[in-house]
């Protein structure tokens, strides 16, 4: 391990420690644990469903964006839990590398193909987050700034193939052979029509049910408005992009929870106990899906062999 990556993975541990002292003596562990007692069964159970929800849906975008056949989705949804559960728990998004192996050992497919794909996903993720957090935080201020800004966002939709065009070109200015095999992949990528269509859609269908659950759980612990509640998850996910964080985006999912929060001059210590439920809440239920989608591609895996034995 280089110095500069082992000074990281030092420096995330740092933060792990320091976000958990820093909790401790602010709220008490256990006075933030006991807070769960007062959500009911149905509420759980409904906040559960909408987050496994999500994790299926990003399976289901990963069969369509490569067409992949409906019979092996219980691959797919294993190994976009397992991509998952690593990029929530590994520091600097280096769970990311899990999704072109994975890819690779389960449908053969190249790990320049996967990773232009995987590019593709978070593209449009970002866009997803940022035009649905903001259509639902201004509809309450603004409604026609939130209509403007989902016209902005088709715009730029619809304009994502000749963005991708462009890119192209610039890479095709180099002599470099590796910038030219990555130009032809690029080429490939579904950035139009039906199918781009197809991916957009799961895509918000992804972020949908992903921020109705963070933001069930958010409302129910907090007394914020949705508009507070919007912003603080929003810049809260947004965080993971960020160089540096701790061991499963311990410490900067929290301040940028709590950062989001402080525009509108909310306690931080407030702040700090709904970013960290919240943190909890994702961390659990990555961990729950990553086990549900292990079990499903045993029991699957399993039938279809047992299946063309018959056969």
């Amino acid at each position: 391990m280089r110095r500069a990556q082992l000074l990281k993975l030092l420096l995330s541990v740092v933060i792990l420690v320091v976000t958990l002292a820093v909790v401790e003596y602010k709220i008490g562990w256990y006075s933030l644990l006991t807070s769960w007692q007062g959500f009911s069964a149905e509420t759980l159970a409904m906040l559960a469903i909408l987050s496994l929800s999500s994790n299926a849906l990003r399976a289901w975008r990963i069969k369509i964006s490569f067409e992949l056949p409906a019979s092996r989705y219980p691959r797919m949804f294993y190994l976009s839990t397992n991509h998952n559960l690593l990029n929530n728990l590994l520091p600097m998004r280096t769970g990311e590398v899990a999704f072109p192996v994975l890819i690779k050992r389960y449908f053969g497919i190249g790990l320049m193909s996967s990773s232009s794909h995987l590019l593709l996903y978070r593209l449009l993720d970002l866009v997803a987050l940022l035009s649905v957090a903001g259509v639902l935080a201004l509809w309450q201020v603004n409604p026609m700034a939130a209509v403007g800004l989902a016209l902005i966002t088709v715009a730029a939709l619809l304009l994502f193939d000749r963005g991708k065009r462009v890119v192209i070109w610039l890479l095709g200015r180099f002599s470099s052979q590796k910038l030219q095999q990555l130009a032809q992949t690029f080429a490939v990528l579904p950035t139009r029509g039906g199918h781009f269509s197809a991916i957009v859609i799961v895509t918000y269908a992804v972020w949908l049910t992903k921020l109705l659950a963070f933001l069930g759980v958010v409302l129910q612990l907090s007394q914020l408005t949705l508009v507070q509640a919007v912003s603080s998850v929003a810049v809260a996910d947004l965080s993971s992009i960020l160089p540096i964080h701790g061991v499963a985006g311990s410490g900067t999912f929290e301040a940028a929870f709590v950062l989001a929060g402080k525009f509108y001059a909310i306690d931080t210590t407030a702040l700090l106990k709904v970013a960290v439920q919240l943190h909890l809440f994702l961390l659990l239920m990555s961990f729950v899906a990553f086990g549900l989608g292990w079990l499903v591609a045993k029991v699957f895996y399993r039938e279809g062999g047992l299946t063309a034995e018959a056969e």
